[in-house]
C-alpha cells in the first residue's frame, strides 16, 4: 500500500485566488490588516510560488515579528510537498492508523526583501531542535523569558552552552554555539503550526483510496455546531490514540470524518478562546496559548481561514492563569 495525498484546490482559505475577501474577514476577526501594496503584491507572488513548485494550493500563514523587520510567511501545500508522505485508514489496523496517518506536508517560506519573491526556510530536524533548545536554555539563564527574532535573515544568534565533563570529577566547559536566524524562524513556524493549524469539522475527508482531500462537499457548520469547540481539529497526525478500540469499530464513513485531533483535547484545558461575532456572521477562534493566532469561519458558508501574528513568545504561564 503506497497511499498518495492529494489536497483540491478550493476558495476557503487564506490562499492566493481569495486572499483580499479572507484578509477582510481577518482584519475583521483579530484586527491585522495586510497593507495596501501586501494587498496588491501577494495574491500574484503566491501564484507564482504555487505554479512554480507545482503545489496544489499556497495559503498565506501569517506573520512573524522582529525587533528590525517583519516576516511573512507563506505554505505550499499538495503534490510537490506530499510525494513521500503516507496516510492510513480504510481497513488497516489500529495501530498502524495512528502511526502511519499523515496530514498533508507543507513547506514553509519567508517573503524575499523584494516584497515579490520567496525563500524557502531550512527544515526543521534533530539538529535545529537541538539548536533551538539550547539556546532557549541560554536565554533564560541569562535572565531573559524569551528573545525575539532580529528581523534580519542574514543575523546569526551567538551564545554559548555549558558541557559536562567527560569524567566524573571533571570540570564542565562552555562550548560557543551558533543559531541561523532562518533556522530559528523555522522552528517558530513548526511549533506554532503544531500547536494550532486548526481547519473545522467536516472541511477535509479521508477517503478510501487512502488520500486526504478537502471536501468538495463542505458547505460550513451551522451556528450551533461552530459554537461547539469539538467542531474545531488539528491538521496534523494526531497526537490523541487513547480511542484507538473506538475507532477501530467506527464505520468506514464515520472515520473518514473523524480521523484528526479536536482542540477540546488540547492542554491546558481552556486554552482555546470561542466566539460569535453577530454582526459579521464569524466564528472566531483564539489560541491563548499562542496569543496571536486566530482562526475564523463563516455561519452555513464554506469560507474559512486563520493567521499567526506576533513575536513567536508562547503564553507559559497559561495553566496558572486559568
Amino acid at each position: 500500500l503506497k497511499p498518495t495525498v492529494e489536497c483540491e484546490t478550493h476558495p476557503r482559505t487564506m490562499d492566493s485566488e481569495v486572499l483580499a475577501l479572507s484578509s477582510d474577514l481577518m482584519a475583521t476577526a483579530s484586527g491585522f490588516c495586510l497593507t495596501t501594496e501586501q494587498r496588491a503584491l501577494l495574491p500574484p507572488s503566491l501564484e507564482i510560488l504555487k505554479i512554480e513548485n507545482k503545489f496544489s494550493r499556497v495559503v498565506f500563514w501569517g506573520k512573524l515579528q522582529g525587533k528590525m523587520g517583519d516576516y511573512l510567511i507563506a505554505q505550499g501545500l499538495g503534490e510537490a510537498a506530499s510525494m513521500d508522505a503516507k496516510v492510513a485508514g480504510g481497513e488497516v489496523v489500529v495501530a498502524e492508523y495512528f502511526e502511519t496517518l499523515k496530514t498533508i506536508p507543507k513547506k514553509t517560506y519567508r517573503l524575499s526583501p523584494d516584497g515579490v519573491g520567496w525563500t524557502r526556510l531550512p527544515t526543521v530536524d534533530e539538529g535545529v531542535k537541538t539548536k533551538v533548545a539550547e539556546f532557549d536554555t541560554f536565554v533564560r539563564g541569562s535572565g531573559k523569558v524569551f528573545e525575539p527574532l532580529m528581523g534580519d535573515a542574514a543575523h546569526v544568534f551567538k551564545f554559548t552552552v555549558t558541557v559536562p565533563p567527560a569524567e566524573e570529577g571533571g570540570e564542565a566547559t562552555t562550548d560557543e554555539r551558533e543559531l541561523a536566524e532562518d533556522e530559528r524562524l523555522a522552528a517558530m513556524v513548526a511549533e506554532i503550526d503544531e500547536a494550532t493549524s486548526v481547519v473545522p469539522s467536516g472541511a477535509y475527508v479521508l477517503t478510501a483510496s487512502q488520500q486526504i482531500v478537502a471536501n468538495s462537499y463542505y458547505r460550513g457548520l451551522p451556528l450551533s455546531d461552530g459554537l461547539s469547540i469539538r467542531s474545531y481539529l488539528h491538521m496534523r497526525s494526531p497526537h490523541d490514540t487513547t480511542n484507538e478500540a473506538a475507532t477501530m469499530e467506527q464505520s468506514a464513513m464515520v472515520k473518514a470524518r473523524d480521523f484528526l485531533d479536536s482542540v477540546a483535547g488540547d492542554t491546558p484545558k481552556g486554552s482555546w478562546s470561542l466566539k460569535h461575532d453577530s454582526p459579521n456572521n464569524l466564528i472566531i477562534l483564539r489560541s491563548l496559548l499562542y496569543p496571536g493566532y486566530i482562526h475564523f469561519n463563516m455561519v452555513d458558508s464554506p469560507l474559512y481561514g486563520s493567521a499567526y501574528v506576533g513575536t513567536g513568545l508562547k503564553n507559559f504561564t497559561l495553566a496558572f492563569m486559568l
